[in-house]
């Protein structure tokens, strides 16, 4: 039986039965030629835009690791090949071939990011012919006009997916598309070589050579041996010879097909194990738990996979624009043909005994295949954040509606060599290729935008310390992580990269104080408590907000004030009753001039009747949005909604402002502004009142003395201890001690409640501990408790006589314990 089915190999048995039902020499070189020229002119028409583009949030790291590389430390790129990628905390991936793309890169360029692009340009175009190539080679059986024409088109939707702009004009999402290149460049060497009858040794090698670069690039290239195994089984079933072989056997020769690629990854999953001291590896501490709480809501909950067939970015493309509809229509023509086909067996030959393509059948297994690995990350925003992670999946989604558009071809027409049915798939493809162009062009613009952003920030910092003296410094409120989707400056590690050499003539990292999250995390959240600390720093020239429309750093008004323990102030808005009839309708205070650095939270006491209303549900919110000096209007950036309780009695509702940088970054808060999401409804306000929660919040504090390197987004680098703080509790009401928490490694506590105010103990922690004083100036804590490297926060709370929480929790203080503090640990 083995001896059987060796004798059939998949490929070779059906070229050989293809050889009455196909003419290869209709395809000429200069048809394949022809069909390369329009891929890659398709690519330009779509991407060209990307090679203007500026360095973008995590690219930060990989050019200052490739300056440490260039600097005498080329060891660091052969440790990638037996270690994780970078050496980085809180994440593990083997990705060794990619930081040698960036150094050649680096080499040939330096820190010039057009030559980056270029690079990423030429890789998307790579992915685009390698993947006609491979198409092209397969289903011999299949007449060559309308496997030819599929492949075309499959190709050039794939060229210009508007999906894509993410891994074209993000440096180092060129991950997907490294990996994708030698992914198809592997997959159409492998249908090369099955197509001869010596099986063809040679190609075979090059073929499991690109395989290699492939998984050395990304995790993704796991998905080959199961791609050319579900081929060679579908191959088998649309032969003739492969109707005589059962479903066992042909299980057998796909098995056996795909041996050699099974053999390497098999290698390759040992050796990564080996190397990271895991198998799966993936994202580390509390971003790795938010990824496999939101799973089943990323998949099935929020429309991402629905954003792969209808691709539309909502901050670009208006939910009533005609372009969604041409979409939409084009789809249905796919669907229209396929079904007309099928319904005429117009596909139905002696090879072929199907009307369906057979390559409709391996798309839907292929998309399935190349999904898999997606399972922990997916999640395709409705701006389209997270394209990338889609990438090869949009290959067997585009090869989907090609097959639909021309299926296993028609007859000719009596009046001559067109039929109709293939004249309208024509003007179908037509159609797709110059909509997904358009969309394209469309989605790639923000992330031009926000190369200009991250360009002219840079620049503004730089001119605004221009001329003064070495020890004075700045504060930037906030940095813009992001733009209609694309990426910026997820934290301050990034922006430091920005603010020395090779990319600023100067350093100036030590005089830019910024408050972004360590790695990842919600940009708005701000330790009001290291804020306050800040304002009285000396050499403090001003206090900035980045605002994103005008391009433009805006001071802070009145920054230097002291406000230490401000009473709490009550603010009128309307008084009674106040019926909100539409939309339009809100509730408004008068003009109020209040420092937004004083307040924790901004108390509501009220009652809504909301019985007229047509809408209600469990969904509706109560909106609280506020007017500055900064910004003087309302906007859906300064808001904060909670859940609206329709009750017969007053509801207390308390909105944390003080922790939230579009509050503070104000300076001078002008006006609040009540509204709900349940229109007509009636609210009965009984008080508004702006808080210090002084004695409900701990205090928590590095002191000077730290003898420990801080950097300018407050993170302390361990040498030994953590230390000298200081705290004090003594304000709490009926506080008896002090508990104190060190959260899990690379775990941040608000990622898991999405707020710096929490109320209780967490379950992330490392180590806690109880202190009896409620208040010192010079606490130390001890970590020996710690095992791991990585990135912690610490934080306190009081508790009563019973040991239960009073109050809040403490602001956190961010610290990294590196490999070096638990090698000196134990000497």
């Amino acid at each position: 039986m083995i001896e059987n089915i060796q004798q059939t190999t998949p490929q070779h048995v059906v070229t050989e039965a293809a050889v009455q039902t196909t003419s290869p020499a209709r395809e000429s070189s200069a048809l394949v030629l022809g069909a390369l020229c329009i891929v890659v002119i398709l690519n330009f028409a779509a991407f060209h835009s990307s090679l203007r583009g500026y360095f973008l949030a995590d690219d930060f790291a990989h050019v200052d690791y490739l300056k440490t590389v260039f600097s005498g430390h080329a060891h660091l790129l052969v440790e990638n090949f037996y270690s994780n990628w970078m050496q980085t905390l809180g994440t593990s991936f083997y990705r060794p071939f990619i930081s040698l793309t960036l150094a050649f890169d680096y080499l040939i360029w330096g820190a010039n990011p057009n030559g980056f692009h270029i690079s990423n340009f030429v890789f998307q175009t790579l992915s685009s012919v390698f993947l006609f190539l491979a198409l092209n080679c397969m289903f011999p059986a299949l007449a060559w006009k309308p496997r030819f024409m599929t492949a075309l088109l499959a190709a050039s939707l794939f060229a210009c997916h508007p999906l894509h702009p993410e891994v074209v004009s993000w440096i180092i999402a060129r991950v997907d598309s490294v990996c994708t290149t030698f992914l198809f460049l592997s997959l159409w060497l492998y249908l090369l070589s099955s197509k001869r009858a010596d099986q063809s040794g040679p190609l075979q090698i090059l073929s499991l050579g690109a395989f290699t670069l492939s998984l050395m690039s990304k995790e993704m290239a796991i998905t080959l041996p199961p791609t050319i195994f579900l081929y060679e089984l579908i191959n088998l079933s649309f032969s003739p010879e492969g109707k005589t072989l059962t479903w066992q056997n042909k299980f057998k020769a796909a098995l056996i097909a795909s041996k050699w690629h099974i053999a390497l990854l098999l290698l390759y999953l040992g050796f990564r194990t080996i190397a990271l001291g895991t198998l799966f590896g993936g994202y580390g501490g509390s971003v790795g738990d938010g990824l496999k709480d939101t799973i089943w809501r990323r998949w099935f909950q929020e429309g991402c996979l629905f954003r792969l067939v209808l691709p539309f970015n909502q901050d670009v493309t208006h939910p009533k624009d005609s372009l969604r509809l041409v979409f939409k229509l084009a789809l249905a023509g796919a669907f229209a043909l396929a079904i007309t086909r099928a319904f005429l067996k117009q596909g139905k030959n002696s090879a072929l005994p199907f009307a369906l393509s057979p390559f409709a059948i391996f798309a839907v297994g292929w998309f399935v295949i190349a999904l898999a690995p997606t399972v922990q990350v997916f999640d395709i925003t409705e701006n389209l954040q997270g394209g990338r992670f889609v990438y090869l999946a949009t290959a067997p989604v585009v090869l989907f509606l090609s097959a639909l558009t021309f299926g296993t071809g028609d007859r000719r027409s009596k009046y001559g060599n067109l039929s109709l049915l293939t004249a309208l798939s024509i003007a179908l493809a037509m159609v797709f290729t110059i909509s997904y162009t358009y969309l394209a062009v469309k989605n790639n613009k923000p992330w031009q935008e926000a190369s200009r952003g991250v360009s002219n920030i840079r620049a503004s910092v730089e001119k605004e310390l221009e001329g003064k003296p070495p020890n004075s410094k700045i504060a930037v409120l906030n940095l813009p992580p992001h733009n209609k989707g694309a990426h910026m400056l997820y934290n301050a590690a990034m922006f430091g990269v920005t603010l020395k050499p090779p990319l600023s003539k100067e350093d100036l990292t030590g005089r830019v104080i910024t408050f972004e999250p360590v790695t990842f995390g919600d940009a708005n959240l701000i330790n009001r408590t290291r804020f306050k600390q800040l304002l009285a720093d000396k050499n403090l020239l001003g206090v900035f907000v980045w605002q994103q429309n005008s391009q433009k750093l805006v001071a802070m008004k009145e920054w230097r004030r002291d406000a230490l323990d401000p009473t709490s102030q009550s603010v009128p808005l309307k008084s009674g009753r106040c019926t909100l009839k539409d939309r339009r309708d809100s509730m408004n205070s008068p003009v109020i001039d209040v420092p937004s650095t004083d307040f924790d939270f901004v108390d509501l006491e009220l009652k809504v009747d909301g019985s007229k209303s047509k809408k209600q549900n469990s969904s509706n919110i109560l909106l609280l949005s506020w007017t500055g000096a900064v910004n003087p209007m309302n906007g859906a950036a300064r808001q904060i909604a909670l859940p609206l309780r329709q009750t017969n009695t007053f509801e207390k509702y308390r909105f944390s402002v003080g922790e939230l940088k579009t509050w503070i970054g104000e300076g001078r808060i002008t006006g609040l502004q009540i509204d709900t999401s349940l229109k007509p409804i009636t609210i009965d306000l009984k008080s508004a009142q702006l808080t210090n929660a002084s004695d409900e919040i701990p205090d928590l504090k590095v002191l000077p003395e730290c003898n420990s390197f801080i950097d300018s987004n407050g993170t302390i680098y361990i040498k030994s201890t953590l230390g000298p703080l200081s705290y004090d509790a003594t304000k709490i009401k009926n506080a008896k001690s002090v508990r104190y928490e060190i959260s899990a490694p690379d775990s941040w506590f608000e990622h898991y409640s999405g707020t710096l105010r929490d109320t209780g103990p967490s379950q992330h922690i490392s180590d806690s501990g109880k202190l009896k004083d409620l208040s010192s100036s010079n606490l130390t804590i001890n970590l020996n408790a710690l095992k791991v490297p990585g990135f912690y926060e610490l934080r306190i709370m009081a508790l009563d006589a019973d040991d239960k929480v009073i109050g809040y929790v403490s602001n956190p203080i961010n610290f990294q314990l590196s490999g070096n503090f638990f090698k000196h640990s134990k000497e």
